[in-house]
């Protein structure tokens, strides 16, 4: 059984023993409500499943419906473990290039071994000078500074052996055109340059490859910890273990159908010469 089917089965117990008890002690829906302090529409939907409720409902709910001892802690820990592993499973969306750099920034700090995949960019830790200007021009300028700060920060950390950086990226994001012919052309080159560092493993995903892998988006995963995830609107930080195992799981998977060695240097010399006949 899955973990969400777990915790579903959790949740229908729950409001199924509370309705019990109520049914029990012979006690109405808005009786029950004004005796606990909320209205009957949150008490419905808590007896009906449409609603968690929280351990402080509970522990109301089984005092006032005279439920045993065992049965007032067994409801009440089972409130409290629902609302854990729903904060576990919590998805935090961060606002601002900055906060996230910032975010980001922590994380990689602890990290051990980082890994990143992109579709259509290149990392913010492999972008060429030109490359970053040209994205940080789709910023605000009120945060283009700040990110730039932070930015350096994190690249000062790939001076540290101790830490390894493996990078996945499709041969899209090395055609996604972000500036001019020759600007990409130094990018691709700048890429074959970095990939020569002890500690940074580079593999790009070709066009040609029999992907039968569905990558939806970009993602970051550092350690078995953290996924970060970009977004429209912000950069989603998942930490729920499960989560973070299937992402693992996808980066594999990617990583394995990736060129490296001679067979990366060819294909980027290909791309970067691809891009300065468009000049």
């Amino acid at each position: 059984m899955t973990a969400p089917e777990r915790s579903r089965l959790a949740r229908e117990r729950l409001s199924r023993e509370l309705r019990r008890l109520r049914t029990e002690a012979k006690m109405t829906g808005t009786a029950t409500a004004r005796a606990t302090g909320m209205s009957q529409s949150k008490l419905s939907k808590i007896e009906n499943g449409m609603l968690l409720p929280s351990v402080a409902d509970v522990e109301r709910l089984v005092a006032e419906l005279a439920a045993s001892r065992e049965t007032r802690i067994e409801l009440v820990e089972l409130a409290r473990s629902l609302h854990a592993e729903a904060e576990t499973r919590r998805v935090v969306l961060h606002r601002g290039a900055h906060r996230h750099q910032q975010t980001i920034s922590r994380v990689e700090a602890r990290a051990a071994t980082s890994r990143f995949f992109q579709v259509n960019l290149v990392p913010s830790l492999l972008q060429s000078e030109a490359y970053l200007r040209i994205v940080l021009g789709t910023m605000p300028p009120s945060e283009q500074e700040a990110a730039v700060a932070a930015l350096r920060v994190r690249r000062s950390r790939m001076d540290d052996l101790a830490k390894q950086f493996v990078f996945v990226l499709s041969e899209s994001a090395l055609r996604w055109r972000m500036g001019s012919p020759e600007q990409m052309a130094e990018q691709v080159e700048h890429l074959a340059a970095i990939q020569r560092r002890p500690n940074v493993r580079l593999g790009v995903v070709p066009w040609t490859a029999d992907a039968n892998v569905v990558a939806l988006h970009g993602f970051h995963i550092y350690d078995e910890r953290v996924v970060t995830v970009s977004v429209l609107t912000g950069n989603a930080t998942i930490t729920d273990p499960l989560d973070v195992r299937e992402y693992l799981a996808l980066f594999g998977r990617l990583e394995r159908m990736a060129v490296r060695g001679e067979e990366l240097q060819a294909l980027l010399k290909r791309i970067a010469e691809d891009h300065r006949r468009l000049g």
